[in-house]
């Protein structure tokens, strides 16, 4: 499992993510927020999901649903998730 914690951004709209633990590799992070996100399981491919860097703020609305997964970077299956409630900077 994955701890993600959302916090106010720097400017409106926005929301600042931490994640633990990091990355390991070569592997990639990305995210998907909505009213109501399902975390996948672990093994599964994801679709409608956006690439993120793992230190961007992330345009997203406060209370919405926010996940992270932590991709292989060979095949793109999900090794982590983890999801939190968004806080931004309204």
């Amino acid at each position: 499992t994955m701890t993600v914690s959302s916090k106010a951004g720097s400017t409106s709209g926005k929301t600042k993510l931490t994640v633990s633990p990091a990355k390991t590799g070569s592997n990639t992070y990305s995210y998907k927020t909505a009213e109501s996100v399902d975390v996948p399981k672990l093994g599964a491919t994801v679709e409608g999901y956006t690439s993120w860097n793992g230190t961007d703020e992330i345009t997203a609305t406060t209370n919405n649903d926010i996940v992270v997964v932590e991709l292989t970077a060979s095949d793109s299956k999900v090794v982590r998730a983890g999801k939190t409630k968004v806080t931004s900077n309204d």
